[in-house]
């Protein structure tokens, strides 16, 4: 029976694998993410359409691939503290997520009720933070196509991004720690306490523990290396109330340390399983559980959010690189509105702690599409000018 099981998963996977992977490359082609691929496979093989899967059967590898998602946005940096040293990219950064929190989160409260089945404050704040947090995979695809990635306009975007997305999820870890219930607050304290501490061990002796890990010369022993700290430490923070995804962040902060990390032959095998595997399932995972029916019924308030999120993003965005004399700064605006795993990321951690059903993400899903179709047409308009 066990193995009856276990070979229905594992067909499971390959199916939507191979799906997520031929409509991703359809997509692409179309001039559009292959993210928008992998999700269309899960909607196609889900509930609304075929129904020949569940979101269950492949739940498992979802949650490797979102972990292996914040994993490598954390393995960007080499300090932690250097994300926030760059003085420019930690204005525009934070001014976006903080600025955008306040606003997004004041429209909420007035009037949020009129579009959104939601009125609690919590639900607003949880809310405000993930439309308030920027993408950082699209806008550094579609900079990269067009040899902006390695100008100035490029990386100062991409370094406000890493700001921004990383101020937002240690944002997140106070929330869950504030919003959590069912367990003694002080309790709950410590667990964050201990995680902090075996973090700054890691981050601050990784170069010790270096030497020992480079005594294995395969690259493979360096990579199993990395993967079972990225585990561990994504199992640490689930143990303790937070997430698996902010414990596969950490550990990418700490393994940029290392020397290794740096060695093509790592990178390249991190890039291989994410993209090649791990994360193509996760986005189909995520389609697997959306309703074209819910997605209709809730495409008001899916609207709502999305051009709350996209006006502020492109207010601020375009004013302070204005003020800081960076050149296209209409460019860096329309690179920061991009929805996608970080937003997706907050919403499924708030309805972990039971603030928001299920139709907060078909309220979420059309803005992938959205806000993907509206950087390459702001692009083009900005081109055109």
């Amino acid at each position: 029976m066990a193995g009856g099981l276990a070979t229905a998963a594992l067909f499971d996977v390959g199916v939507l694998l191979m799906s997520s992977f031929l409509l991703g490359e359809l997509f692409e082609r179309a001039g559009l993410e292959s993210i928008l691929g992998y999700i269309t496979a899960g909607l196609l093989l889900g509930p609304s359409f075929l129904h020949v899967m569940e979101p269950g059967a492949v739940k498992a590898f979802a949650t490797i691939g979102a972990s292996l998602v914040l994993f490598q946005a954390g393995l960007r940096e080499e300090n932690a503290a250097d994300i926030f040293r760059h003085r420019k990219g930690l204005q525009l950064g934070l001014g976006v997520l903080i600025g955008g929190f306040a606003i997004i989160f004041a429209a909420l409260y007035f009037v949020g009720s009129q579009f959104l089945p939601y009125s609690t404050v919590q639900q607003f704040v949880f809310l405000a933070l993930a439309y308030a947090v920027v993408d950082i995979g699209v806008p550094s695809k579609i900079m990269m196509s067009r040899g902006l990635l390695r100008q100035e306009t490029g990386k100062y975007t991409i370094k406000s991004a890493v700001i921004n997305v990383t101020a937002g999820l240690l944002a997140l870890t106070g929330l869950v720690l504030i919003f959590s219930t069912g367990e003694s607050v002080l309790l709950r304290l410590g667990g964050i306490l201990g995680f902090g501490l075996v973090f700054y061990i890691l981050h601050e002796f990784i170069h010790r523990i270096d030497d020992y890990i480079l005594m294995f010369e395969e690259a493979e022993a360096q990579f199993a290396i990395t993967f079972a700290l990225l585990l561990g430490l994504s199992y640490l923070s689930e143990t303790i109330g937070l997430s698996t995804v902010l414990g596969a962040f950490f550990a990418g902060i700490i393994v940029s340390r290392s020397e290794f990390s740096e060695s093509r032959a790592f990178q390249e095998k991190i890039q291989a399983i994410g993209m090649g595997l791990f994360i193509p399932i996760f986005f189909a995972w995520f389609g697997l559980g959306l309703h074209v029916d819910s997605i209709i019924a809730n495409i008001e308030a899916a609207t709502f959010l999305f051009a709350l999120s996209t006006g502020v993003k492109l207010g601020i965005g375009y004013l302070i690189p204005k003020i800081h004399g960076m050149e296209n700064p209409s460019k860096i605006a329309a690179s920061l509105i991009s929805l996608d795993i970080e937003t997706l990321v907050v919403l499924l951690i708030g309805k972990d702690l039971g603030l928001f059903g299920p139709e907060i993400l078909q309220m979420f899903a059309p803005a992938v599409l959205l806000s993907t179709l509206s950087i390459v047409i702001l692009y083009a308009v900005i081109d055109r000018r």
